[in-house]
């Protein structure tokens, strides 16, 4: 437990496959973590309102024996810089805890996700998580992106991308050679986790879930890689260039800064990362498992606290 002299920070993380959350005290100590249901910034229904509510009102209440937060900091995924989402997770997040808006910091994942790692202007990072993004914060506090525009339209190297990604190419040999896309390493692996070998297990995985669900697909791209199946392993290379893009067409605009890749998915296959260095010229700088996102968020937060103290 902490002091009672110890003011709390709550920093949170959310993502389109889960979500995590820690506890700080104002000394820096870790208090609590946690897991979370996945979340994004899409609350475009009433529904989807609601359910993060949800999340958020059971987060406060279990952590309400330790103490209220007195301040917070989300990052949250798919959240755009001007977005209105903003306003609507500050509102969300100050009802399910019972703290005022001005205790209440709402950004962009990747921000967050760059602060862990760099100082403002100090490098790059590229992502690869459900989605993919090229990320810079500047010393002014300017956001300079690449990519991140979402499955639909690209998001090359992605969890969701290296999915669809291995689909399109089994489904394309079927429609050549009925039999022989299922009948491979990467067809066996892919039915297993769908449930089936048909269109419509593909289908309905697929059109019935979401780009979470989606990208989870990319687990049994990656065990078909390891396996050996030539496609997969051709996939998680072109992962590779897909990533390096993003990192290249951002030192384009800012220099040879320092090099972050980073995101589950970018440790599905070390084909990724082998591609991703061939391609970007030192310096790309070695991304630490351990770096924690939402202890950062955390102590952000504590920050935040003590800056609202000082201002009143």
């Amino acid at each position: 437990m902490p002091a009672p002299e110890d003011g709390l920070g709550l920093g949170i993380e959310t993502g389109g496959t889960g979500s995590s959350w820690c506890l700080s005290a104002s000394s820096g100590a870790i208090v609590a973590r946690g897991e979370m249901e996945p979340m994004t910034g899409h609350v475009f229904t009433l529904a989807e309102h609601e359910r993060v509510a949800g999340i958020f009102a059971r987060l406060a209440s279990e952590i309400a024996g330790i103490g209220r937060p007195e301040a917070i900091v989300a990052g949250i995924t798919g959240l755009g810089p001007e977005s209105a989402v903003t306003a609507v997770f500050s509102g969300i997040l100050a009802t399910a805890f019972g703290c005022s808006e001005d205790g209440i910091l709402v950004v962009d994942d990747m921000w967050l996700g760059y602060r862990a790692r760099f100082a403002p202007g100090e490098g790059i990072i590229v992502y690869s998580g459900t989605g993919a993004i090229g990320y810079h914060l500047n010393a002014e506090g300017e956001i300079i992106r690449a990519g991140g525009r979402g499955v639909l339209i690209d998001d090359g190297g992605s969890a969701a991308w290296i999915a669809a990604e291995a689909l399109r190419r089994l489904l394309r040999r079927e429609d050549e050679a009925p039999g022989s896309g299922w009948d491979s390493t990467l067809g066996h692996a892919l039915a297993q986790a769908l449930g089936g070998a048909s269109w419509d297990a593909v289908r309905t995985y697929v059109y019935g879930g979401d780009r979470g669900s989606l990208g989870l697909l990319a687990r049994a791209v990656a065990a078909g890689a390891e396996a050996g199946d030539a496609t997969a392993i051709d996939i998680f290379t072109q992962a590779g260039e897909e990533l390096a893009r993003l990192a290249l067409a951002l030192r384009a605009h800012i220099g040879a800064k320092p090099v972050v890749l980073c995101g589950r998915a970018a440790t599905l296959s070390p084909l990724i990362a082998q591609r991703f260095q061939v391609l970007v010229a030192p310096p790309v700088a070695q991304d630490e498992m351990q770096v924690d996102v939402p202890g950062c968020a955390a102590r952000l937060a504590c920050e935040l606290a003590h800056a609202n103290e000082k201002r009143f």
